[in-house]
């Protein structure tokens, strides 16, 4: 492990096998450069995020800003696609373990997204690992060993790699730059670019990331400029990383033009998250009077604030020329449940059949085994047509249509499934476990944020169920104790004892029962996930 304490760079993550080819002293300096000169201005970025959110607590609501107005009306566009890029019709999203980069690589998918920030729990082993594979998996020599013992190495034919950091509110502990713990998003972006940026560019495949958790053009502006100068410290060719953002929050979906205009001399996309919106918009106006989210499996992409921001993403991006690629599908196969299997498989074709009708050029899926249905579904729809159509005939959306409240029911069955998945997710996730299957769906941190941000919004609000009960804090631990001891019947004692369920419930409990909606899962679980790593050193 390289501590560089004589230059103020030290590492505190306990060592992790072959960690020394990825935490280089030049590696260290790269990073060191990056947060040196963008720290301070992420610090004021996030205390202008937290009076943008303290206005919506308050009463405030986002709008389309009369400042940036001529940017929107401007005529602007964003330069070609790059090679390695062509084609966007689908992309498979997922984890940096060894098996799901292969699978997901050699999926047949267009791209596969490497996403540390929503499917890497970020413990130090995942993260340098994940480091590891995916410089492996750039230069074509990655491979694993099979449950029955094959080395399987990376076929010759694979998707472009594009990798998502973690967020910029995030910070990462076990590095210190000048006794400061360094920004996730620049530890993540800064050992990516460093050993990986230029063999990307000389075989004209990248490097490409994708940005998510961008709030506004003021932190659009921020990444340009990060990536700028690592372009120039790495003699990268200036807007050779080319960016895919993505649009998962409310404040950032009424800055879409103007967070894509900072990024236009490198943007290669614009996506659309389900997830994290949905979280955001219950962080937004959750713990106000007048506002009641139902049941999350209510929230479906067929709800009209939805509806309203992919019509809007999908016509700006058509407008500036870039392509527009739909939400990630959660469905996993389920080969002991046909029936299941079906209506899974049968929801995956509805979801992008939606989605290819309202002019999206492509879409993510969160399952390889699903990459060639749903590119299926894009080809189907596309064939003959030379332009989308769809969206681009509709009026565009209003910030009323944006901000039009979902009605439906709360209900019993509604806040046992955001405990469950919470439990199950979040004791996988303090383990290392990026993604799990819970309930024939894959499950990442971004949809237990809206699990666990639900349970907060309903209390807050004493929301009625649909039997007329209030949830209160009471029947959440109620509901807590029962799928505890569900969980522990189902799994055994054994497997039980092995596992991080007590500290799961604890984090969740942290998470609900706090008199304010914390800012995300990782900032309050790093804690016990720290706990956890010096208890097994």
């Amino acid at each position: 492990m390289a501590h560089l304490a004589g230059e103020g760079i030290v590492v505190s993550g306990a060592p992790v096998e072959g960690s020394e080819e990825i935490l280089t002293p030049a590696a260290l300096r790269f990073v060191a450069d990056l947060q040196r000169s963008f720290e301070g201005r992420r610090r004021e970025l996030m205390d202008r995020r937290a009076e943008v959110h303290a206005a919506y607590q308050a009463g405030g609501r986002p709008g389309f800003a009369d400042q940036t107005r001529p940017i929107r009306a401007g005529s602007w566009m964003t330069p070609p696609p790059p090679p390695g890029l062509n084609a966007r019709r689908m992309e498979c999203v997922g984890s940096v373990d060894r098996e799901s980069l292969m699978a997901g690589l050699y999926s047949r998918a267009d791209v596969y997204v490497a996403d540390l920030d929503s499917a890497t729990s970020p413990t130090w082993e995942s993260l340098l690992l994940g480091q590891r594979h995916v410089r492996d998996a750039v230069r074509g020599t990655i491979a694993y060993q099979a449950p029955d013992g094959r080395e399987v190495e990376l076929a010759p034919v694979a998707a472009a790699l594009m990798l998502q950091p973690r967020g910029i509110h995030l910070v990462e502990s076990r590095l210190s730059v000048d006794d400061e713990p360094v920004s996730a998003s620049l530890l993540d972006i800064g050992l990516f670019l460093f050993h990986n940026a230029e063999h990307l560019h000389q075989h004209r495949c990248g490097p490409f990331v994708s940005l998510g958790g961008v709030e506004g053009r003021l932190e659009a502006r921020w990444w340009h400029e990060v990536l700028q100068l690592a372009e120039s410290i790495l003699g990268l060719p200036e807007a050779s990383i080319r960016t895919s953002l993505v649009v998962d929050s409310i404040t950032g979906a009424f800055e879409v033009e103007e967070m894509l205009y900072e990024l236009r001399e490198r943007a290669a996309g614009l996506v659309c998250d389900r997830w994290n919106y949905v979280f955001s918009f219950v962080r937004a106006f959750g713990g106000r009077g007048g506002f009641l989210m139902p049941d999350t499996s209510l929230v479906t992409m067929e709800r009209h604030f939805l509806e309203a921001v992919s019509m809007l993403v999908v016509q700006i991006g058509h407008r500036r020329g870039v392509p527009v690629i739909g939400v990630t599908s959660t469905q996993v196969p389920i080969p002991s449940d046909p029936i299941a299997d079906r209506v899974a498989m049968a929801r995956l074709v509805a979801d992008k059949t939606r989605e290819a009708d309202g002019g999206f050029d492509g879409s993510r899926v969160g399952h390889p085994d699903f990459v060639r249905v749903a590119m299926g579904v894009f080809e189907s729809r596309w064939s003959g047509r030379r332009t989308p159509q769809g969206a681009m005939s509709y009026m565009r959306p209003r910030a009323k249509d944006l901000l039009t409240f979902p009605d439906g029911p709360v209900t019993e069955a509604g806040v046992r499934h955001c405990v469950r998945v919470s439990l199950r997710y979040l004791e996988a996730w303090l383990r290392g476990v990026g993604c799990l299957p819970v309930r024939h769906d894959q499950t990442t941190l971004a949809m237990v944020e809206v699990a666990r941000a639900q349970l907060w919004h309903w209390i807050r609000c004493q929301a009625r169920l649909d039997d007329g009960r209030t949830v209160t804090e009471k029947l959440y631990g109620a509901t807590v104790d029962y799928e505890m001891g569900s969980i522990r019947r189902a799994l055994g004692e054994e497997v039980w004892a092995m596992g991080e369920f007590d500290r799961a419930r604890s984090l969740l409990d942290r998470l609900v029962l706090a008199p304010a909606l914390s800012a995300t899962v990782a900032q309050e679980g790093m804690e016990p996930l720290l706990e956890r790593e010096t208890s097994m050193r």
